[in-house]
C-alpha cells in the first residue's frame, strides 16, 4: 500500500514547486510515486482533444472514459471521488503526493508558506515540516520556530526532507470518526482516525497503518465510507458471503470475494 503525503499552503506559497522538486527526488531514489492535485475552483478540466471525439463519449453520458493514446492512458470519471475512492487506483505506488488538501486529517503534511502567520494558520497537528517561500526569510523562520516544526529549504535541503517523508509518510487512514463504537478506543488506540494520524506524527505509536487493514479479512464500505465491525459480526458476514457463493459454479476454494451493490432510487431508471 502507498504511503501518502500532502503539500497544503496558500496561494504563491511555493505548492507546486515543492511538490515537483520532492516528486523528482523520490522517483530518483527509485521509487514509484503518484500525484494528485487538488482543485477546488476548478469546474472540470479539459477534455481529450475533440478531435478524437473522446469528448463525446462524455456528452453520451459515460460514466468513465478512458483515452488511450499511444504513449498514455487517461482516466476520466465524470464524479468527484473523495482520497479513500481514489487511492484503489493507486494501490501499486509506493508514494502518492497530494498538492492541497489541506482539510485532510488522516494524512501527514508539509506546510509550503511565505509567512511564520500562513504557516500557523494550516499548522493541525499533523505536519511534519514547513518549507516553501519562508524557507528564505531569516525573519520569518526565527517567527515560526514557535510551531516547533522543523523548517527546511526546498533547494538547499530539499534530500533531508525527502528522507523525512521516508520516515514520516505513511498508509491512508479510513477516516473513521467514531472507530470506538465497535473497537473501544479504536484497534488503534484512539477515538478516531485524525487522533491516530496526529500520534503517528508525533511518533506517539510505533504502528503507521490503521490496524483494521492489517487484521480485518472482511472490510466493508456504505457510500464510500468504511464501516469498522467487531469480531464477531465480521464472522458471520464473512461466513455468510463464503456459504453463499461458495455453492455457485466457480465458487469452490474462495481466497478472495467482492461484491459490490448499487442501489437506484424508486423512481430512477
Amino acid at each position: 500500500m502507498p504511503r501518502y503525503i500532502a503539500i497544503v499552503g496558500g496561494k504563491h506559497s511555493g505548492k507546486t514547486t515543492l511538490t515537483q522538486q520532492l516528486v523528482r527526488t523520490l522517483k530518483n531514489r527509485g521509487y514509484h510515486v503518484a500525484t494528485i492535485k487538488e482543485m477546488p475552483n476548478t469546474q472540470t478540466i479539459d477534455p481529450p482533444a475533440a478531435s478524437h471525439d473522446t469528448s463525446k463519449h462524455t456528452e453520451a453520458g459515460a460514466d468513465i472514459v478512458v483515452a488511450s493514446p499511444k504513449n498514455e492512458t487517461v482516466l476520466f470519471i465524470n464524479k468527484k471521488l473523495g482520497l479513500n475512492e481514489i487511492a484503489p487506483y493507486l494501490c501499486g505506488m509506493d508514494f502518492v503526493v497530494l498538492e492541497g488538501f489541506e482539510n485532510e486529517t488522516v494524512l501527514p503534511k508539509i506546510i509550503a508558506a511565505k509567512t511564520a502567520q500562513e504557516a500557523a494558520s494550516f499548522s493541525d497537528g499533523l505536519a511534519i515540516a514547513i518549507s516553501g517561500i519562508i524557507a528564505g526569510s531569516a525573519h520569518e523562520t526565527q517567527a515560526v520556530s514557535r510551531l516547533k516544526i522543523s523548517v527546511l529549504h526546498g533547494k538547499t535541503q530539499l534530500g533531508v526532507l525527502a528522507d523525512l517523508v521516508e520516515q514520516k509518510a505513511f498508509t491512508l487512514l479510513p477516516n473513521l470518526t467514531e472507530c470506538a463504537k465497535c473497537h473501544p478506543t479504536g484497534q488503534c488506540g484512539y477515538l478516531n482516525c485524525y487522533e491516530y494520524a496526529k500520534a503517528i506524527v508525533a511518533d506517539k505509536t510505533a504502528e503507521r497503518c490503521c490496524p483494521l487493514d492489517k487484521k480485518e479479512e472482511l472490510v466493508v464500505e456504505v457510500n464510500g465510507v468504511r464501516l469498522p465491525l467487531k469480531d464477531f459480526p465480521a464472522r458471520f458476514v464473512e461466513e455468510a458471503l463464503v456459504g453463499m457463493f461458495g455453492s455457485l459454479h466457480g465458487g469452490k476454494d474462495i481466497k478472495s470475494l467482492r461484491v459490490e451493490l448499487r442501489r437506484v432510487s424508486k423512481g430512477s431508471h
